[in-house]
């Protein structure tokens, strides 16, 4: 039966919304699933597994097809039973329908006719009411009972009208119901043949089912099976790993075990050795603690005694001063000047002292000297015993000369004496040193920090220092030096015994003589004694002493009997290797005196050292000598060991004393310093010999030793000391008592000599009166032999001081004095002699030789120095003349005739009383004609003049000479100029010139400018002061005018003799027509790389030129500037740390500018990259110093690989050495040494030393290096502080402002401005980061939160408060942690986070404040917005289209989104119908009410899931990388108003992109879009009900699409009007996913395009309206455009409204129509 043309024949269209088109849907999408399994069966992509055991049973079976093609029913069948089965059930539909409809409208017939009996037995009621109440005559009854009938009969109408409607109503069902079933039952014969097509379909439809549940039971199968081979091979790796596991646990547990005994043994001896070292602490802090509390009352009772003695000496310097004034009384008692003659001797003590200054600074220089001689000759020695090849030696020549071959000793004990003597020869070169060498050696190498003793003062001449202590010689025994003040950590130190060596029993060696066994033993304990174990290093043998002593030689100086002395000595290991150090003995004589502590240190590498403590307690006064003896592992060795008592060392400084030539009856006194070097006093005598060699030569005693006797017998002879000189010696005696303990070297020294010149001052003063207390003596005594002694001795007039005996102490000199008054005339050569009680000392001649003269008048001084003495200026002096003569006498004075105009004497004649004195006037007045007069008196260059004067005497034929002496000079002062310019100077500063003065005289002239102007002023110390001889100075002239106007003054020098020196001076006074409110910045104190700043005011005040009513600018007396605007320019210098801003600008004029001056010191450039380089070399030697070490250490551990082999065969060899014995043995010992030698790489040095290193350049170094910003911290703790006084000019010019640097200003109207600049050492410093103030967070993606921190340091030496300044709120940058008061070397350690909020450079400036300076970090980070770039990009609208799609189908696109930025960024993508506010939105007015919407979402699925899907929704997008993101559109039902809206936010935070996504789901393939809006956009949630219609009522509801034309009216003719509607064609599903060609004998029938047909189009013609095209075909997924053209026809009125309507066809997988209405008008233009 065919059914093709059923909907035709049947006369019914199927439209939308029937249950026809539903049922169609479903029958759609069952084919379409059938489609999805057949292609499922044969897609060969499902793979669950496969391969992964190759013995796998595999089923393979084909499928099951029909085995003819006509079983299986046509695609188009199917539909055709799908549309039958359709209009089948819509035609039972509507059967039950009305048959429900007519059941119904039955039932209201009989309610209604039910009701109308009710009403008329009601109404009939109520008339035989009406008539019962007439009869009774009730009429308010009759009334209410007639309107009740009339209510009933009224009701009974109505429900008759009712019946009878309702009785219309159900003809018409029971007819529509009749029409019906009819139509119904002519389908019979269809539905029954329908019913067994669709029981062959679902049997079909089964047999596919059960194919595809055994292809599925079959793969699921095959993918249990490989589960369970991936199972077991999985488990099988899991077992192997906890195997594995298991295996690691026990061996961890098992080192965990073994390892923890020893953590807990290592443990136990840390603590016990924490124990112990926490207890050693406590009693050094316990002994430092005692000590120091003793040192405080040390220093009190110092403090106690020094007082003491300045109260001595205060009441000694009282005690001096009433001797000077009883010294000074006698002198004018006995007709003296007491002030020339006690200013003579204090020249006299002041020549003396100067004199033995010098003398002991020359022996000091000597002895230095000579100690670096000997040291040169010890270096000499060493170096030819070290490099003896360097010298010609005679011995080594002749040692080169064979000799006679030598007979071999008994091979038996070769071994045994070849040890023995080895340490022989090195005994005997030990014993053969030169002594003298050694003791050179001991004085310059000793340590007196390590002796126990105190040391003794030295004496101000000595160079050498004493080790030892001593006794004070002057007999002070409160204070025992020898012992220490404090204990040291040696005093509880615990003697070594040397261990006694446990097997001393002869050897037993059988078959051996006594004599051999005794040879034996001697051997062996040489053997013993010094074992010599050869030291190779880095192929060389170690030579020398193994160990090197500090100090070399132990020597105990000056030691008293019965005290004890100790010295510490430090041993270091100077050999190549390990070495050991054991104590042997020491020298014999000295076992009674010396005790040695020595504890054995053990093994010892090479540097390091160990300390032996050498006690020494004398019990005998002698010199002992002798040396400590050690054994090492490379040989004996010995330290030399000296032990000198106290000894003197006398010396005189000159032993020749000469007097010159004098006259008779004249004394002189002439001093010499007797000094002892040695360390015991003495006492001395001085006395005359040469009277006793005299008396004596006539006798026949002649020996020396008998004339001391004599001079010893004639002791009386010598002065004896006065009760003065016995105070002065008490005095002497306590105050080295007292000082000897607390007071140093110097001070005793000063102490000395103080009393020595009191001494000799005391025994000045009696200098006249001693001879005679001699002479008394003399003529007293009862003895002739010295009486003419005393007489014969005194006739030359020589005759010792009154110290003639006395004391001398250790380290300590006294003066002695000879006396010279010649009574007759003539040469005197006369001896004295200084002996001493000590025995070992020698007795000091000492010559003194003089010429006396006699003359009866003589002149008291031979030269009269007038000193220096300035040209025209007088000088006067007295010349006393003596006449010892007993008659007066005349004289005559003289003067050279070449001096005569300069030199005077007055009287130049005149008379001296016999034995009495006369005084003559010298004036002397040098002029300028010296120079020409002088002639050979007077030198011209020195300006000396030498003036011989001669006194004539009558009756005496030699005159009396005598010299004046003057040194002349002048008294110019000169300028280095004679004018001073001073140029243009404004009134607001000062100019200052520098001059220099020059005093050409060798005299001090003291000066002053006198008489100058008030606006001059000459500096320093306002002009005045004092020139020093020949001294040039400079002066500061500081010219500071008051007005404009032209200067012209002299400066006036003037001298303390009134002599006036000028200078001419000129300048000119500006008034420049700006001024500045400062004239001098003075800055704070700042640090470098801190800011300071300060302000001031750039003032126009030049607002008239009217120069009568106040000063108006101009240069001196020329033109006045003009009145307007004025600019300025300041010019600061290169490279100066000062920046001024504005620096130029324009002024107008009574306006004036703000100018602000900022100081910003910094480090120089040079100095850092110096720093820089300093310090990158030294860690470059550092590294190639390290690398050296460790090549070495590799080589070392490489040598000693080799050496195990041979060291393990000679341990052997030791141990069966004694068993084997012979020659066998002996052969191997000896052979042994030399195969190790053999050893390649045994001897060969690799390692020649560390690298050269090449340091970088400078200018290599960058500033953003970490050399660089290391520099800088550097120099910034070393900086010391720097002044800086910069001069900045302002230059000024009229008119307004050019270009900096081509303003045309004049030089004159330049002011200046001084800034003081002083730049310290910053408090705080940033030591993180190599010391950067620069914190660069670099690029960041906004809304990341990054930290960083900075570590500050306190580098003064005060404790800082930290504060900072307030960063931007609203900025990126915060400190995150507070600050706190920083001690000095402390540091902080602060946290910045930086979170930018914006895509650009974030630049912000920390300041760090402290009490005097900040700190400045620069915190710099870069915001980068992530950007993001969408490809294919989205519309210009923000909106992606996916185009249309069938309900139920799904479309998918792509679209990349690309990351440009130069960060990874995190994604994720939002939809706005996911939102939690989507919801609140909704609430909203729709956008058809409100006219716009704030949300982008609008219909969604009815399922619940979304409609658009976009994957993947979240990830990271490398710099430059890209991702690829799927949008699916799966609508559930039909709309045009699907959309979402989509944002992709980055790192969760921040929004990039933001589009809206829209789609449309049609019900058919073939659609129409286009037209204007007539419904709105929001979709209803509610159930639309389907109405029964017919087809009129269909075809009057079909879809509709409005369309407006405006025409637009000009110039009396209309434009046409376009419009396009899009006619689109759906692709779907069921073509793109079909993978498979179709088989043969099949068509698909699917793939299809679409058909548009406008009809009845020639309607439209005469309304002005075209199609074009008005039919065509439209391809799968592609919009066709068809363009409407209204033009208004002829006559149309413009005023009316066109409209028309035409019917559109669409033919896809169903045929539509579409209602398209046409509204046309025309508008203005």
């Amino acid at each position: 039966m065919d059914f093709q043309g059923l909907p035709q024949d049947f006369g019914m269209p199927l439209l939308d919304g029937d249950d026809f088109f539903k049922n169609l849907d479903t029958m759609e999408q069952d084919f379409m699933i059938e489609g999805e399994i057949a292609d499922y069966d044969d897609d060969g992509e499902l793979d669950l597994g496969g391969s992964e055991g190759d013995d796998d049973e595999t089923y393979i079976e084909s499928p099951d097809y029909p085995d003819t093609p006509v079983e299986r029913l046509s695609r188009q069948e199917q539909l055709r039973m799908m549309h039958l089965r359709s209009h089948l059930n819509q035609l039972t539909e509507k059967v039950k329908h009305h048959q429900y409809m007519t059941e119904k409208t039955r039932d209201e017939l009989k309610q209604c006719r039910s009701k109308i009996s009710e009403l008329e037995a009601e109404r009939n009621q109520v008339r035989d009411e009406i008539q019962q109440k007439e009869s009774a005559g009730n009429q308010s009854a009759i009334h209410r009972l007639r309107s009740q009938h009339d209510r009933l009969s009224q009701e009974i109408s109505d429900e008759k009208q009712i019946e009878k409607l309702i009785c219309d109503r159900l003809d018409k069902e029971e007819y529509e119901l009749n029409k019906v079933e009819v139509e119904r039952g002519k389908f019979l014969l269809a539905e029954d043949e329908l019913v067994k097509k669709e029981d062959r379909l679902a049997k079909e439809k089964t047999d596919l089912a059960l194919r595809r549940l055994r292809k599925e039971e079959r793969k699921a199968l095959q993918a249990e099976k490989n589960m369970r081979n991936k199972q077991r091979v999985q488990q099988e790796i899991m077992k192997e790993r906890q195997r594995q596991s298991e295996y690691r646990a026990r061996n961890a547990k098992e080192s965990h075990e073994k390892h923890s005994r020893f953590v807990d043994d290592t443990m136990n001896k840390l603590k016990q050795r924490q124990e112990e070292e926490n207890n050693r602490y406590k009693e050094n802090m316990q002994r430092k603690m005692d000590m120091l509390l003793k040192l405080k009352s040390d220093i009190q009772s110092n403090r106690e005694n020094l007082k003491a003695l300045h109260a001595r000496d205060k009441a000694a310097g009282k005690k001096e001063e009433q001797k000077l004034e009883q010294v000074r009384q006698k002198i004018l008692d006995e007709g003296g000047n007491p002030d020339q003659i006690l200013l003579i001797q204090k020249r006299i003590s002041d020549f003396e002292k100067q004199k033995s200054n010098f003398e002991s600074e020359q022996m000091e220089k000597q002895a230095s000297i000579m100690g670096k001689i000997l040291l040169e000759e010890e270096r000499m020695k060493r170096r030819k015993q070290q490099q003896p090849l360097l010298w010609d030696d005679p011995k080594r020549e002749k040692s080169k000369i064979l000799g006679p071959p030598k007979k071999k000793p008994l091979k038996t004990f070769q071994e045994y004496t070849k040890l023995s003597v080895e340490e022989d020869l090195t005994l005997d070169l030990r014993d053969s040193l030169d002594e003298n060498t050694q003791e050179k050696l001991d004085d310059e190498k000793l340590d007196t920090a390590d002796t126990d003793a105190v040391d003794r003062i030295p004496p101000p001449r000595e160079v050498e220092s004493s080790d030892s202590s001593d006794d004070d010689d002057m007999g002070e025994t409160a204070v025992d030096l020898a012992k220490p003040e404090f204990e040291g950590l040696w005093d509880h130190h615990k003697p070594y015994t040397v261990p006694k060596d446990t097997d001393s029993s002869p050897l037993k060696t059988l078959g051996a003589s006594k004599m051999d066994k005794a040879i034996l033993n001697q051997v062996l304990e040489k053997h013993r004694a010094g074992i010599v174990v050869k030291q190779v290093a880095a192929g060389r043998e170690f030579s020398g002493c193994p160990f090197y002593s500090k100090p070399d030689v132990i020597h105990f100086k000056d030691f008293d009997v019965g005290k004890s002395y100790k010295k510490k000595v430090t041993l270091t290991n100077v050999s190549y290797t390990v070495n050991y150090c054991k104590y042997i003995d020491i020298t014999e004589r000295l076992k009674d005196f010396i005790n040695i502590h020595f504890d054995p240190p053990g093994q010892m590498s090479a540097g390091l050292t160990c300390e032996m403590l050498v006690t020494f307690k004398p019990m005998i006064n002698e010199d002992l000598e002798g040396e400590v003896k050690f054994l090492s592992q490379t040989g004996p060795f010995s330290i030399p060991l000296k032990c000198t008592t106290k000894k003197c060392d006398l010396s005189v400084d000159m032993d020749t004393i000469q007097f010159g030539t004098t006259v008779i009856d004249e004394t002189l006194k002439r001093t010499f310093t007797l000094t002892n070097k040695g360390a015991l006093g003495t006492t001395f005598e001085f006395f005359k010999l040469t009277g006793m060699k005299a008396k004596t030569a006539t006798s026949a005693q002649t020996s020396l030793g008998r004339m001391t006797t004599g001079v010893e017998s004639t002791q009386p002879l010598s002065p004896e000391p006065t009760e003065a000189d016995k105070s002065k010696k008490e005095t002497e005696e306590k105050k080295t008592e007292a000082e000897a303990s607390k007071v140093g070297e110097e001070s005793q020294a000063a102490v000395t000599s103080e009393g020595q010149e009191g001494t000799q001052e005391t025994t000045e003063g009696q200098t006249e009166v001693q001879p005679e207390e001699g002479e008394a003596v003399g003529d007293g005594s009862p003895d002739l032999l010295v009486s003419e002694i005393g007489d014969y001795g005194t006739l030359d007039g020589m005759k010792a001081g009154p110290i003639s005996t006395g004391e001398i102490g250790p380290f300590s000199s006294t003066k002695l004095e000879i006396i010279w008054n010649p009574s007759v005339p003539g040469k005197v050569d006369s001896e004295f002699l200084v002996t001493f009680s000590d025995p070992l000392s020698e007795r000091i001649p000492v010559r003194a030789l003089g010429n006396a003269i006699d003359v009866p008048v003589w002149v008291q001084r031979q030269t009269v120095d007038l000193k220096i003495c300035m040209l025209d200026r007088l000088y006067q002096d007295t010349i006393v003349v003596s006449n010892r003569a007993t008659t007066a006498l005349r004289l005559k004075f003289e003067v050279c005739k070449e001096l005569r105009n300069h030199l005077e004497l007055l009287p130049k004649t005149g008379y001296i009383q016999a034995q009495s004195q006369f005084s003559a006037q010298l004036k002397f007045l040098p002029r300028q004609s010296l120079f020409e007069e002088g002639g050979k008196y007077f030198d011209k260059e020195t300006g000396v003049l030498e003036a011989p004067m001669t006194i004539r005497v009558a009756d005496q034929t030699a005159p009396v000479p005598f010299t004046v002496t003057a040194v002349v000079t002048n008294s110019d002062m000169v300028f280095d100029t004679t004018d001073i310019n001073f140029g243009d100077c404004t009134i607001y500063e000062s100019t200052k010139t520098t001059i220099k003065l020059t005093n050409k005289s060798i005299l001090p002239q003291e000066f002053g400018f006198v008489g100058h102007p008030e606006y001059v002023e000459v500096q320093p110390n306002d002009g005045f002061g004092t020139l020093l001889p020949l001294e040039t100075i400079e002066l500061d002239v500081i010219f500071s005018p008051k007005k404009a106007r032209d200067y012209k003054f002299e400066l006036n020098c003037k001298s303390l003799i009134n002599r006036e020196f000028k200078i001419q001076c000129k300048g000119v006074g500006v008034h420049p027509p700006l001024d500045l409110s400062k004239q001098v910045i003075h800055f704070a104190a700042t640090s470098l790389y801190d800011v300071s700043t300060a302000a001031l005011h750039v003032i126009n005040s030049h607002t008239s030129m009217n120069e009568f009513t106040h000063p108006v600018p101009r240069i001196g007396k020329g033109e006045i500037a003009p009145v307007g605007p004025t600019s300025f320019e300041f010019v600061v210098p290169e490279g100066a740390p000062v920046t001024i801003s504005p620096s130029v600008g324009t002024i107008m004029p009574g306006e004036k500018t703000r100018v602000q001056v900022r100081f910003a010191p910094t480090l120089n450039e040079d100095e850092i990259r110096t720093e820089a380089v300093r310090m990158a070399t030294r860690q470059m030697e550092q590294q190639a110093d390290k690398e050296y070490k460790e090549a070495l250490k590799r080589q070392k551990e490489a040598e000693e690989a080799q050496h195990a082999p041979k060291f393990k065969v000679r341990r052997n060899y030791k141990k069966t050495a004694p068993a084997g014995g012979g020659k066998k043995g002996a052969a191997a010992a000896k052979g042994a040494p030399p195969k190790g030698k053999q050893t390649p790489g045994s001897t060969m040095l690799t390692v020649t030393g560390p690298q050269p290193v090449v340091p970088p350049k400078p200018e290599e170094i960058s500033k953003d290096s970490s050399a660089y910003a290391a520099a800088v911290g550097s120099l910034l703790r070393q900086y010391k502080g720097k002044f800086q006084s910069l001069t900045v000019p302002c230059y000024v010019a009229s008119g307004e402002t050019t270009n900096p640097g081509e303003l045309p200003y004049s030089v004159s109207n330049t002011l200046y401005l001084e800034i003081h600049c002083p730049t310290v050492k910053p408090p705080l410093v940033v030591i993180s980061d190599s010391g950067r103030t620069v914190t660069d967070f670099g690029e960041v993606s906004l809304g990341q939160n990054i930290f960083k921190s900075i570590t500050i340091q306190n580098i003064s030496s005060r404790t800082q408060e930290l504060s900072a300044t307030a960063l931007d709120t609203m900025g990126p940058f915060q400190v995150m942690n507070a600050f706190r008061v920083l001690p000095p070397d402390a540091t902080h350690t602060m946290l910045v986070s930086f979170t930018p909020n914006a895509g650009r450079v974030f630049q912000e400036v920390l300041s760090i404040s402290c009490l005097t300076a900040q700190l400045h970090i620069s915190l710099v980070g870069k915001g980068v917005s992530p950007l993001v770039s969408l490809s294919p990009a989205i519309a210009d609208d923000g909106i992606m289209d996916m185009g249309a799609v069938l309900a139920g189908e799904y479309l998918e696109k792509t679209f990349k989104m690309q990351n440009t930025s130069s960060l990874s960024i995190d994604y994720s993508i939002r939809l706005e119908s996911l939102s939690l506010l989507r919801h609140a939105h909704a609430q909203e007015l729709p956008k058809f009410l409100e006219g716009k919407s704030k949300t982008l979402v609008g219909v969604q699925n009815n399922n619940g899931q979304n409609v658009f899907d976009l994957v993947p929704a979240e990830g990271t997008i490398a710099p430059g990388g890209n991702v690829e993101i799927t949008v699916t559109f799966a609508p559930d039902h039909a709309s045009d108003n699907y959309s979402d809206g989509v944002k992709i936010e980055l790192f969760g935070k921040e929004e990039c992109q933001a589009f809206q996504i829209k789609g449309v789901s049609k019900q058919r393939i073939m659609f129409i879009d286009g037209g204007d809006p007539i419904k709105p956009e929001i979709e209803s949630l509610a159930v639309k009900p389907t109405p029964q219609l017919d087809d009129d009522e269909l075809k009057q509801q079909m879809p509709s699409v409005l369309m407006t034309f405006r025409s637009v009216a000009k110039d009396d003719a209309y434009q046409p009007a376009n419009r396009d509607i899009l006619i689109g064609c759906v692709r779907t599903m069921a073509v793109s996913q079909k993978k498979d060609p179709p088989k043969p004998g099949y068509r698909d029938k699917a793939i299809r395009n679409g058909e548009f047909t406008f009809e009845n189009v020639q309607l439209l013609a005469p309304k002005g309206f075209s199609i074009d095209p008005q039919k065509g075909m439209v391809e799968a997924g592609i919009l066709k455009p068809v363009t409407i053209t209204w033009t208004p026809p002829a006559g149309y009125d413009p005023n009316q409204v066109m409209e028309a309507s035409v019917v559109v066809t669409l033919k896809g997988d169903a045929t539509e129509q579409y209602k398209v209405m046409l509204h046309a008008m025309v508008v203005s233009e």
